[in-house]
């Protein structure tokens, strides 16, 4: 379960010498929730400053008639001078542009007025009056044939609907102007728009895919070394910080969060510098520094005061202390503060993918407080909005690979072919190298079919011959549990000294024999089996915890942890049809991972198999036996 990124574009810097030719384009805002990353995990509207409503009434009276008799682009200047600092002035100036510009005969006019219209009305959450508005605005640009203002309208719908978590319908948008952007070969734009699918990607736990693309349009605009660019590179800053701290790549999660905050510095934008201090927050609390982490909540909430805030920020920073609270073992204080989140989440009707979080975190808070009835009930939440975000996720990935990365690879294979088509030896080479690569990705296929059922059977096997090993050993094994784990301790240490022929001296094969009373109760399924709290456990440091780990067991402590816990899942899934059918996301949370990524990778590194497929066959296998 993912904490995924909220990000909201707006427009910045217009200036009416840009027009009519050349719109200037939208700056891309964003806010993550498990940085949440979000991450996490959340970064929503970004770059709204401090708001001045201070002003009398008189004033207004006296803005109100200095923009009387100004030309469209000049009221339009005003206003993006004010949207970010006084919402009262904009308000009027919204007042202003609807009775003075939006039915004049000027189309450009209109259509843009529209544009500023909707945009306010997405910031005071009038999502539906927004779309109506961008429609209209859209239609009437098709209809003069302004492709400027048509990639703006596109763009600026795919952020509405993306900060209202409608992320296919804003991709979808995202897409169109990326189009628009192709055919008027406006590198600017194509990065603006390839931004903006680099958080729907996250959005749909497609973090590689998001990363890829990020420094993909970070090293165009390295290259460029532009001034207009360093806006949208600290919201590609923003972007890594939030994949990586999904990936579990903390280290580079932290590069790109102290970068975003000294770039933010420069820039005096003090929003997106709250944002990536409450990201370094959520990476101290998923790395167990938990003093730190409430030190960066504070100090970005303190930032984030001084401004005109989104509701989200609050929704999520409730997430992020409950999270934080249950790591440490504050239950109590977890659930306060995660049901304070939850009548937000009420209240304000929001809804995104990765707000299950929430929910999970507080299911399991009433289940340590003993709580089960409380704590079913919120695991069936989880469980329920985790299945229909799966469905949602599963569908944003599928219009990716359809609308973008197909096309892409399309395009790139055209280009191919159309170098070849110079000389007709070329043209052959080229057609014979793409049926090459073609066939041999068929070849590949059908091979990486045949290695995965091979990989399937003989995994099959190893758990059928270690189920009749144990069976062996429980015969003839003391009938008592005491003397049975007795044995079977005597029995490991002993062979281990056969194995590494050398004596084990008395204290690691005490600890030794304390690990395998921590594998027998399945401790290791508990997220919170860190270093240094099984060291607590066995009671002994982790420095020599560590080194009996490494000389014995001939692997890391974390390494020893992942496998003890994907042995877990396979014997489990093997026989549990209900464990079968939780989502990944699930099966990884209740085997001790916190992201289903890391579960996976896992996987697919012990048995050469992903998780997916392996329950896929699991499933084959039970409608032949039925």
């Amino acid at each position: 379960m993912k904490l995924i990124s909220l990000f909201l574009s707006i427009p910045t810097n217009y200036n009416h010498n840009h027009y009519p030719n050349m719109m200037p384009l939208s700056r891309f805002k964003q806010w993550s929730i498990h940085i949440t990353y979000l991450l996490i995990y959340c970064f929503t509207v970004t770059a709204i400053a401090q708001d001045k409503n201070t002003i009398s009434q008189d004033s207004i009276i006296a803005f109100e008639k200095s923009l009387e008799g100004k030309p469209y682009y000049d009221v339009a200047d005003v206003f993006y001078q004010n949207y970010r600092i006084d919402s009262k002035k904009s308000s009027i100036i919204i007042k202003y542009i609807k009775d003075h510009f939006l039915t004049v005969d000027n189309k450009e006019y209109v259509v843009d007025s529209h544009l500023i219209i909707a945009m306010w009305y997405g910031k005071i959450g009038k999502k539906d009056e927004a779309i109506e508005l961008l429609d209209k605005g859209i239609t009437i640009a098709k209809q003069i044939n302004n492709t400027d203002l048509l990639y703006k309208g596109h763009l600026r719908k795919g952020v509405i609907l993306f900060y209202a978590g409608d992320n296919i319908e804003a991709f979808d948008e995202f897409i169109k102007a990326n189009n628009i952007a192709k055919e008027q070969n406006n590198i600017d734009r194509q990065l603006k728009a390839q931004h903006n699918i680099t958080l729907v990607r996250i959005q749909a736990n497609d973090n590689f895919g998001a990363i890829e693309l990020a420094h993909k349009n970070l090293k165009i605009i390295q290259e460029k070394e532009e001034e207009k660019h360093q806006v949208l590179k600290i919201q590609i800053y923003l972007a890594l910080c939030k994949a990586y701290i999904n990936t579990e790549e903390y280290g580079k999660s932290k590069e790109y969060c102290n970068k975003g905050i000294t770039l933010s510095e420069k820039l005096k934008i003090l929003s997106l510098k709250g944002y990536f201090i409450s990201g370094l927050g959520d990476i101290a609390s998923s790395t167990g520094e938990f003093e730190q982490a409430y030190r960066y909540f504070d100090e970005a909430e303190a930032i984030m005061k001084e401004l005109v805030v989104d509701r989200n920020f609050d929704i999520f920073m409730k997430l992020y202390r409950g999270k934080t609270y249950f790591f440490e073992g504050k239950y109590n204080k977890a659930v306060a503060e995660l049901s304070k989140g939850e009548k937000m989440l009420e209240k304000y009707n929001v809804d995104f993918l990765s707000i299950e979080d929430l929910y999970y975190y507080l299911a399991k808070s009433y289940k340590e407080l003993g709580n089960t009835e409380l704590g079913l009930k919120y695991y069936d939440k989880t469980d329920k909005i985790d299945n229909k975000n799966d469905k949602k996720r599963l569908e944003i990935s599928t219009n990716i690979v359809k609308k973008f990365d197909l096309p892409k690879l399309k395009e790139e294979i055209q280009g191919l072919i159309s170098k070849a088509k110079r000389t007709k030896y070329f043209y052959y080479t080229g057609i014979g190298l793409l049926l090459f690569v073609i066939v041999g990705l068929v070849l590949f296929n059908r091979k990486q079919q045949k290695k995965n059922k091979e990989r399937f059977s003989s995994l099959m096997n190893q758990l059928e011959e270690k189920r009749q090993k144990e069976k062996l050993q429980h015969k003839k094994e003391a009938p008592s549990l005491q003397a049975k784990t007795v044995h079977k301790t005597e029995t490991i240490v002993e062979d281990l000294e056969r194995k590494q022929s050398v004596k084990i001296d008395s204290k690691d094969a005490e600890i030794l024999k304390k690990l395998i009373e921590f594998e027998q109760k399945e401790l290791f399924l508990s997220q919170e089996s860190t270093l240094v709290e099984v060291a607590k456990k066995i009671q002994t440091n982790t420095t020599y915890l560590s080194k009996v780990i490494n000389t014995h067991k001939e692997k890391s402590f974390t390494a020893y942890i992942t496998d003890l816990r994907v042995d877990y899942s396979i014997e489990r899934l093997s026989h549990d049809r209900k464990f079968r059918s939780f989502t990944i996301g699930a099966i990884a949370q209740e085997i001790g991972f916190k992201r289903s990524e890391s579960f996976s990778k896992a996987f697919k590194v012990k048995t050469g198999l992903y998780p997916s497929y392996f329950i896929k066959e699991l499933e084959k296998q039970q409608l032949i036996k039925a």
